[in-house]
C-alpha cells in the first residue's frame, strides 16, 4: 500500500524538523547534533543552508514574507533569523541556559511560532516547557510548563484545536485553540500510549503532522513506524513500517501534498543496530496509490516583526 524510498544519499546523526515549503518546492530539515540546516528538492538534490559547529540546531522555519531568503532557526536556547543569501544571523530572543535546549517547533496557521524544550541530559523530569513567540514583541513566552520532552505540534483543519506531543509522557494532548490571539485552553489527553495494546512499551511519539482528512501521522521513535491516528477519537487507523527504528518526524509535501517526507536518527543506534539498519539516519519519501494519502496545506510562513 505504501512505497518507501530514500530521499537522501547519506545518513544524518539526528535528522529532524521537516517542513515542506510550497513556495520554492523544497523540504527544509535539520540535523540537530551536527548543527546542520539543509534542503532537498523533490528530485532529491541536497543543499546546505547553514552549519553550526558549536551548538545544536533543532528547528528551521521558512519566512516567506521576506522574499523566500530567510528562515527562523533555533540554536541551542536562542531563536535566530538567518539570511540564507548572506549567511548572517540576527537574534530574535533566547531563554536562560539552565540545562535545557530547544527541541521541536512549528508555526500555527497565522505564522505564530511555537517551540518547546527538553533537558540536555535526558533526566525525564517535568521541568521543560512549551513557548510561543509573541509576534508583536518578538519575546518567547511560556504557554505550558511541567513538560518532560516537548515534541510534535499540529493544528486541526479549522484551526480550533491544537495537538501536542510530550514524548516523555508518551501522550498526545489536545487543546482548544483561539487562532485570533494564539491562546490555548482546556488541556486534555487525546492519546495515551502507556498501557495501550496498540503501542509497545519502548516506542515514543516524536514528530507529527495532519492530513487532508484531519487525521494525525506520528513518527514513532524506537518503533520503526509511523502511525496514523483518527483526529476525532485518537484511535489507531494504520501503520507504515519503516526500514529503521529511530523515526523522528514526518510531514507531507510535493506539489500535490501527496508525498510524505520522513526523517530518522542514526546517532542513538548501537553498533549492532547500525549494521542491521544501514538506512538509519536517512531521509525517506513515502507515497501511496490511495487518493486519500494527502496532507493539509503546511504552516510554513513564520511571523516575525521588525527584524
Amino acid at each position: 500500500m505504501f512505497n518507501i524510498e530514500t530521499l537522501s544519499d547519506r545518513a544524518f546523526e539526528l535528522g529532524e524538523g521537516p517542513h515542506w515549503n510550497p513556495v520554492d518546492g523544497k523540504l527544509y530539515f535539520v540535523d540537530i547534533l551536527t548543527g546542520l540546516v539543509a534542503t532537498y528538492d523533490s528530485d532529491g538534490k541536497f543543499s546546505q543552508l547553514y552549519k553550526n559547529n558549536d551548538e545544536v540546531v533543532s528547528v528551521v522555519l521558512p519566512v516567506n514574507d521576506n522574499g523566500n531568503d530567510k528562515v527562523v532557526i533555533s540554536v541551542g536556547t536562542s531563536l535566530r533569523l538567518l539570511d540564507i543569501r548572506t549567511n548572517t544571523e540576527k537574534l530574535i530572543d533566547k531563554i536562560s541556559n539552565n540545562g535545557f535546549r530547544f527541541n521541536d517547533g512549528k508555526c500555527d496557521p497565522s505564522g505564530r511560532i511555537w517551540i518547546g524544550t527538553m533537558e540536555n541530559n535526558f533526566k525525564y523530569l517535568p521541568n521543560a516547557a512549551l513557548y510561543r513567540l509573541n509576534p508583536v514583541t518578538n519575546k518567547l513566552e511560556v504557554q505550558l510548563d511541567q513538560v518532560i520532552l516537548s515534541n510534535g505540534l499540529c493544528w486541526s483543519l479549522d484551526s480550533k484545536k491544537m495537538y501536542y506531543i510530550d514524548s516523555g509522557k508518551r501522550s498526545v494532548f489536545l487543546f482548544d485553540y483561539d487562532i485570533d490571539n494564539g491562546k490555548i485552553s482546556n488541556k486534555r489527553i487525546f492519546l495515551d500510549m502507556n498501557d495501550n495494546k496498540d503501542f509497545t512499551s519502548d516506542e515514543l511519539p516524536d514528530g507529527m503532522t495532519i492530513d487532508a482528512k484531519g487525521n494525525l501521522w506520528i513518527a514513532m521513535f524506537q518503533g520503526s513506524r509511523i502511525v496514523n491516528i483518527d483526529g476525532q477519537n485518537g484511535k489507531l487507523l494504520q501503520s507504515i513500517q519503516m526500514p529503521t527504528s529511530l523515526i523522528t518526524s514526518v510531514c507531507f509535501g510535493g506539489p500535490n501534498l501527496d508525498v510524505m517526507y520522513v526523517t530518522s536518527c542514526r546517532h542513538f543506534l548501537t553498533d549492532e543496530q547500525k549494521i542491521k539498519q544501514p538506512l538509519g539516519g536517512y531521509c525517506f519519501r513515502v507515497t501511496s496509490k490511495d487518493p486519500n494519502f494527502k496532507g493539509h496545506k503546511p504552516n510554513f510562513s513564520a511571523n516575525i516583526k521588525g527584524i
